[in-house]
């Protein structure tokens, strides 16, 4: 059972989710909270509701009750009122989408005090008193405005030695490589739902994949990770592996298959500069699908620096792209 939450200081305001994870006899496994930049309350509980789901996906959950004290939301994604919203509609389709990778999953509505554990954890979140949670950092596909300096606004290379001469314009990131528990399965999600192509297998050992015939855009390997465990929260480690597609269309298409897949979305995204979906792979390793806009569609402020933001994606007009 996950009890979840979602608060907004102003609707919309500052705002922060919470995710409470029970086993079967209500002993608390995990509690997690996050702040969500400005948002309504409706957007903070739809987006505590994919945390939630997001825990459950994590510690391998086949089977899903989720309490929140949000109404209006409880009927919506059961399907007894309608999403007229769209900003809801979105996250609406993200929750139905990643709650289709449980066997069995049910949601109910409570009452406020019958919720206190997760209304609390929220409140910590927006007043700083939550140790899981760093001021000012938001998650994946959550709304919050990319945060400027405290100068006012970020400038190109900030945060460098001045004496450094810059890298190489040329260069980029070449190939990402994964630590995995099982080959086979691995390779399913990459190449079987994603459709990367096999270039190479070592046995058990290592296999390299990629598109388009390059000898390898992701490795992976068990050499010290076979039969192994995802790392706990808040671990450090590797984040998400962003996955750059050439077109909106085929965006769509790599929606589509996970979808076909029943692969749950921990977020999806509009950056601004680019639209993006969120999930794991089944080593829980992060992994970000995103198509870049045109530069001359990226948002800038009135000095004309870069303005990204973190606003919902609409996962409709998305793969509505599939019939055009």
């Amino acid at each position: 059972m996950v009890n979840v939450d979602g608060g907004s200081r102003g609707n919309p305001g500052p705002a922060a989710v919470a995710a409470i994870v029970r086993n079967g006899d209500g002993t608390v496994i995990e509690e997690e909270g996050l702040r969500i930049g400005e948002a309504t309350n409706n957007v903070a509980e739809y987006r505590a509701l994919l945390l939630g789901i997001e825990r459950a996906t994590a510690l391998e959950a086949s089977e899903l009750e989720l309490v929140s004290d949000s109404e209006l939301v409880v009927r919506q994604v059961k399907g007894e009122y309608k999403v007229r919203d769209g900003t809801l509609r979105g996250l609406h389709r993200q929750v139905q989408l990643a709650l289709g990778a449980f066997e069995r999953w049910s949601i109910r509505s409570v009452r406020r005090e019958d919720n206190a554990d997760a209304d609390r954890l929220v409140n910590m979140v927006l007043d700083g008193e939550w140790p899981g949670e760093e001021a000012g950092l938001s998650g994946p596909g959550q709304p919050a405005t990319v945060a400027a300096s405290a100068a006012g606004k970020s400038q190109p290379g900030e945060g460098a030695r001045a004496d450094v001469v810059p890298i190489d314009p040329g260069v980029d990131i070449g190939h990402v490589h994964l630590k995995v528990a099982d080959l086979d399965r691995a390779l399913e999600f990459y190449c079987g739902v994603l459709g990367f192509e096999l270039q190479q297998r070592l046995g058990n050992d290592a296999a390299f994949v990629s598109a388009g015939g390059y000898h390898h855009h992701i490795g992976l390997n068990t050499w010290h990770s076979r039969g192994g465990k995802p790392p706990p929260p808040n671990s450090t480690g590797l984040f998400h592996t962003a996955i750059r597609y050439p077109t909106r269309r085929a965006l769509a298409d790599a929606l589509r298959r996970v979808a076909e897949a029943r692969i749950p979305l921990s977020g999806a995204s509009d950056h601004g500069v680019s639209e993006a979906l969120y999930l794991n792979d089944p080593d829980a390793n992060g992994v970000e699908l995103y198509w870049d806009r045109p530069p001359e569609q990226w948002p800038r402020d009135e000095d004309g620096g870069l303005r990204m933001i973190t606003e919902p994606l609409d996962l409709d007009s998305l793969i509505a792209e599939l019939g055009s």
